[in-house]
Formats: structure tokens, C-alpha cells, sequence
């Protein structure tokens, strides 16, 4: 929805021509607009970037004082349930002057100050500045749909921005890589993303579910967590039908009032079981109930990133859905006219390593931005939530063979087989029928002994048999230095903790608090803002995430399918070849064949240079050697190759 920023000055004042500069560098996440407010003799200093959404008139503006002016409010995100929070406000006597969701956060934080986080349903990152206790407060939402960074020097300064960029605008701060962290992320990019840092010295992020508070006496940070989502779990209905019935109204409903929105909304739809749903669910609401209030008129058009001629095209699958639903798509090829430069700037921009290159997602969103689309309706979350991808099934499939559940096992074996493509099934059968033995024999040596060190053990066995992406030949620790890389401790006050979770459970859990959902919200998010659009997500709705967690297992994959419970529920919604599709693919490059051909002049280009020679964070002459070996030979970079390549050469391009 926007960009938001604020410095505190502990030993003189913001200059207001820092505040903007630290605000306006990220202007394409609020075009629309821009606002800055200092307090305190100049020391406290707030920036907004406006994207209109709700509200559109000059009411809307941020930051926005609240009732008595005791409140400043810098706010990036939506509250979707602001209507039902709005009537519960004034039924207390609370009244309104605009019809932004901005004033009903200021309300609701009057009303029940840090409890009223825990009624809102949305996305947020948030600022407030309280006059009367001259604090500032940061909060941030359940799961981190939106960013929120920092950074903090004892007696010198506090500042927080959207995105990791503005710093290299902030008086007194040098952007400097984190030699450990900037490694760690090149070769896993979520051992630092979900535990609260970044890749650069002193720049910080508030994790999710938390909240923080500063104060002029403040000497160290402290992230607080007010969302623990096994903390909320529900009550869930005794039979599969009951539990679908459920589902089918969280999601419909999720849906729904993602719908509120003043501005032109669209899809952005891949062909897969997760988009498709979200569109078509759309489109179910609005035929069999007609409008909503506050839904936004135009909503109808769906964008389809396409790569023609390449394994991961998804045309046809999208297709179908697009003729199910019969409204004209809007097709979305790579621009191949300079592939290279866009690369490389969008990468500088992203400011962050990431598994994919980042055009992938910008060049989606940058046609929606070109059609006037300012919203869009995404399917991110479903595969996290579901057993959605072909790692988390490997785990439900041991925990199958360690419970002796022969059926099911059989049955979950067949399903991660069908999500392949049909060249590779037969090795992979045999490397998950071997590897649920050895954790089967595993877990045998382990019934001999007390309870507790069974448990611990148990957990740590599970952690470490998951398969790790770093564990070939080709791409061994020899492509790296050998700086210390410790395990990064969380900057939570309340960490997770999964030790004792069945193997199944705990490959969600890792998933969707750990490792895939961090970096691919933060992915999507700077995609889309890159091009000021917004994402909403109904299957981040909370209400949603803490029913599939309370479900069992065989609720959300069994019977040849991933994401079991939402197939069923989408049954007459979407076309069945849609709806039961096992083939799995996911947005992402092709960049085999962009290394193979549009971009190898940039790979090339890039591992001969002396600052990639000189560069102390891997070793360039392995790197190099290899690269210019393969080239020479004329032979072609596979994906694992390529994939492994486009981490080394992300981090190359951020120097």
C-alpha cells in the first residue's frame, strides 16, 4: 500500500530535508503522495509515501494525527475488516472524518492500544508516535506480509523504512554488507531472513507478529511478540466434510473482504491450483451475490506471466481457466529486449538475495501498473499451509513409514510421483523409498531410550534429515570461504520452538514460519511495490492459517492430492482439470535457458571481472574455472547448475 519511515535523533535534530530524502527513495511504493511530520523540537521525524487505495481524496494523507492529536500514525498495509471494526468503534461513541482504515487503526489503538493488533485482520507495518508518553511503537503483522526494517545506535539514532534501500539515505548510516549473513543468504537465503536480520551491518527487520517500543532511554532493542500461531489454534470439525464446509466458508469470506478497495483490482494467475482458486473464487462471489460493500468495480482481469517454450510455461493451464471464467487475459512474456539490464538493475533494487530472478514477479506487476491496476489478488500461501511442495510431501511420507501406515504411505508416495514430470519419477521413487529407510532405522535405535532424550534427539534427527539443497558435488563449501557462519539466534524475545513435532507437522511449521514464507513475501512484495501495486493474499488471512494448522494431516493432502481440503472445497467453483492438476511447477525463471543463452554474456562478463576475482565472499577461481569451462565446452548449464549460479551472481550484482 505504501512506503513508511522515521528517524529519531537522540543527540540533535532531523533536518527535514533527511526525512524526505529517506522517505522519497522509496517513492514507487506510494506515488500518490507523500507527508512528513516532525516532533519534539525536530528530533522525531515521521515519512509516508502514499498509494491511494482506500479513501483516494487528500483525507487519506499520512501521517495522520488521530482523535486528540495525541497519536501520529505512518502505516503501510490494509486492514481488511475495517468496516466491522469501524461499527464496533462507534457503538462506543467513536466517530469518523474519513473513510481510510488508517483512522480506524488510530481509533482502535485509542480504544485497546497493543490488544486491538490481535482484531485486526490484514497486512501492516506500523509506526506511531505518542505524544503524551514520547514513545514510538512498531508493530508488524502476523506472518510479515509487510516489511518492516531498522536500525539503532545506542545515543545516536532510531530509523525504520519499508524497505532496505532508504538507508543508503539516512545521515549518519554506512550501508555495509555483513560478510557472514551476506554468505549465509547467498547459500540459504531463509537462515537469515526468518530470524530478524539482513544481509547488511546494523539493518535489522521487526519479525513477525511483533511489536517494539523506543523510548529516548532506550539502550537495546527489544522485539516483542504479541502473535504466536500455535498459541491460536481452533477447534475443527470431527469429519472431513464438516472440515471442507468450514474451509469453504474462511476462504470465501477471505476472499471477500480483500475485495474492499476503491481502485481497480485484478489476478495475477498461473495456471496453478492456488491462483486459479483465488480468481475463481472471486468470481463465484460476485455472480451468486453481487456486489459487496466497498468491493471494487473493476476485478475481473487476470495477468499470466508466460516463458514460452520452456519447461516452466504455464500458458495452457491458465488457459483453461481464463476460458472457464470467458474473461480476455492479459499475457505476460519475458521482455528479452534487454533481459541483461533489467536484471541487473532490478537486482540492485531488490537490495537482497533471492531464488529467482526478481523480473519474474516485477514484470507481472509492472503490466498490471501500465493497465491502471493498483491491487492484486494472489494465491501465495496455499503451499505452505497444504503440503504443496514436493519437499513437504517427502516429509509426510516418512512420518507415514515411521507410523507404519502402509495405505497412506502408498498413497503419498503416488502423489509426490505425480507432481514430477514423468522423465525423472523412477530415480526420484527410489531416492525417497531410500532415504524413509534410513529414517525408519533411525527412528528403531531410538525406542530404547528415555523419553526426553528421545524427543530431543528425535527432533534434531528430523531437522537434519530434511533434504539440503547444498549437498552435491558441484556445488560444495570449495565455492566458498570458510568464514564463520554461526547459527543465527532469532531476535524474537519469544523464538519458536518445534522440538517434539512429528515429522509432518514440523516441515508446515518450518515452511511457513521459517523458510519459504519470509523470503517469498518479501520477494512479492518488493515485486509488486516496485510498480506500485499492491498484493493481497486471502490464504495469509489468520483465520484461515490457524484453522489448517489445527487440521490433521490426511486433511490436507491424501487421496493422490496435495492441498486435499481446498480442492475439494473449490469442487463447481473452477474447471476440473484445474482443480485436480498434480503436475507442479511454480513461478520462476527459466534461467537454464536464459544462462544458456540470453544472459550468458552477463554470467561470463561477470565471473572474469576483478571486483568478482577480488571479491572475499566466495572463491572466484573455482566459480570462474567452472563457468569458463563449461563455456568453452560448449556445454549447456543445467538448471541445478544454473540455479546454483544465479545465487553467486545475485550477490555479485549487489557489490
Amino acid at each position: 500500500m505504501c512506503g513508511i519511515a522515521g528517524i529519531w535523533r537522540f543527540n540533535g535534530p532531523v533536518h527535514r530535508d533527511e526525512i524526505i530524502s529517506f522517505t522519497d527513495s522509496m517513492s514507487h511504493r506510494g506515488p500518490d503522495g507523500a507527508g512528513y511530520e516532525l516532533f519534539e523540537k525536530d528530533s522525531i521525524a515521521l515519512g509516508h509515501r502514499r498509494l491511494s487505495i482506500l479513501d483516494l481524496s487528500d483525507a487519506g494523507k499520512q501521517p495522520m494525527y488521530g482523535l486528540d492529536a495525541r497519536y501520529c500514525i505512518t502505516y503501510n498495509g490494509e486492514v481488511y475488516n475495517f468496516i466491522e471494526i469501524k461499527n464496533e468503534l462507534e457503538s462506543h461513541g467513536f466517530s469518523f472524518k474519513t473513510e481510510t482504515d488508517t483512522e480506524i487503526i488510530l481509533a482502535a489503538f485509542h480504544k485497546w492500544g497493543n490488544l486491538c493488533f490481535k482484531k485486526f485482520n490484514g497486512m501492516w507495518a506500523i509506526g506511531i508516535w505518542d505524544n503524551v508518553e514520547k514513545s514510538l511503537l512498531l508493530c508488524r503483522d502476523r506472518f510479515g506480509v509487510k516489511p518492516l526494517h531498522y536500525t539503532f545506535v545506542y545515543d545516536k539514532h532510531f530509523a525504520f523504512a519499508s524497505e532496505t534501500l532508504a538507508f543508503r539515505y539516512l545521515n549518519g548510516h554506512k550501508q555495509q554488507l555483513n560478510p557472514d549473513k551476506f554468505v549465509n543468504a547467498i547459500q540459504d537465503m531463509a537462515t537469515v531472513e526468518a530470524m530478524g536480520y539482513t544481509i547488511y551491518e546494523n539493518v535489522f527487520q521487526l519479525l513477525p507478529g511483533h511489536h517494539l517500543k523506543i523510548t529516548k532511554n532506550t539502550t537495546q532493542i527489544k522485539q516483542e511478540r504479541w502473535w504466536h500461531t500455535y498459541d491460536n489454534l481452533v477447534p475443527v470439525p470431527n469429519t472431513y466434510n464438516q472440515q471442507v464446509e468450514q474451509f469453504n466458508d474462511l476462504f470465501q469470506n477471505a476472499c471477500k473482504i480483500r475485495m474492499r478497495s476503491d481502485v481497480p483490482l485484478a489476478s495475477a494467475l498461473s495456471g496453478g491450483v492456488d491462483s486459479s482458486s483465488v480468481y475463481c473464487m472471486l468470481h463465484h462471489l460476485m455472480s451468486a451475490q453481487g456486489s459487496h460493500e466497498r468491493a471494487a468495480n473493476n476485478w475481473q482481469k487476470a495477468f499470466v506471466g508466460i516463458f514460452p517454450n520452456t519447461t516452466v510455461d504455464e500458458k495452457k493451464y491458465a488457459d483453461e481457466v481464463i476460458n472457464y471464467i470467458g474473461v480476455p487475459p492479459v499475457y505476460v512474456p519475458p521482455d528479452y529486449t534487454n533481459l541483461a539490464d533489467d536484471i541487473v538493475r532490478y537486482t540492485k533494487q531488490m537490495d537482497a538475495i533471492t531464488n529467482t530472478p526478481i523480473t519474474v514477479v516485477s514484470d507481472i506487476y509492472k503490466a498490471m501498473h501500465k493497465s491502471g491496476i493498483v491491487v492484486s489478488m494472489d494465491g501465495h500461501g496455499a503451499d505452505e499451509l497444504m503440503f504443496g511442495y514436493v519437499n513437504s510431501i517427502k516429509e509426510v511420507y516418512y512420518q507415514a513409514e515411521i507410523d507404519k501406515d502402509k495405505e497412506f504411505a502408498d498413497d503419498i508416495l503416488t502423489t509426490y510421483l505425480e507432481t514430477l514430470f514423468q522423465d525423472v519419477r523412477v530415480k526420484e521413487k527410489e531416492a525417497l523409498v531410500k532415504r524413509g529407510e534410513l529414517i525408519v532405522s533411525f527412528e528403531k535405535r531410538l525406542l530404547a531410550q528415555s523419553p526426553a532424550k528421545k524427543m530431543l534427539k528425535r527432533s534434531l534427527a528430523a531437522l537434519k534429515a530434511k533434504p539440503v539443497l547444498f549437498n552435491n558435488a558441484f556445488y560444495s563449501s570449495d565455492w566458498f570461504p570458510n568464514l564463520k557462519q554461526p547459527l543465527l539466534k532469532s531476535l524474537s524475545d519469544k523464538p519458536y520452538n518445534f522440538s517434539g513435532m512429528r515429522r509432518d507437522d514440523l516441515e508446515l511449521a518450518l515452511d511457513f514460519h521459517l523458510t519459504d514464507i519470509p523470503y517469498n513475501l518479501r520477494d512479492f512484495d518488493r515485486g509488486a511495490m516496485f510498480n506500485s501495486v499492491e498484493i493481497r493474499m486471502p490464504f495469509m488471512d489468520y483465520r484461515l492459517v490457524s484453522f489448517l494448522f489445527s487440521l490433521p494431516t490426511k486433511s490436507k493432502i491424501g487421496h493422490g492430492y496435495t492441498k486435499r481440503i481446498l480442492r475439494d472445497a473449490m469442487k463447481g467453483k473452477m474447471p476440473e482439470s484445474i482443480r485436480t492438476r498434480k503436475l507442479k511447477i511454480g513461478l520462476g525463471a527459466p534461467i537454464d535457458v536464459w544462462f544458456n543463452h540470453e544472459l550468458k554474456e552477463l554470467l561470463c562478463d561477470s565471473v572474469n571481472s576483478e571486483k568478482f576475482k577480488s571479491a572475499p565472499y566466495w572463491n572466484s577461481s573455482d566459480i570462474t574455472s567452472f563457468v569458463n569451462s563449461k563455456i568453452k565446452n560448449k556445454s549447456m548449464f543445467s538448471y541445478e547448475e544454473s540455479a546454483h549460479l544465479w545465487n553467486v551472481l545475485n550477490g555479485y550484482l549487489l557489490l
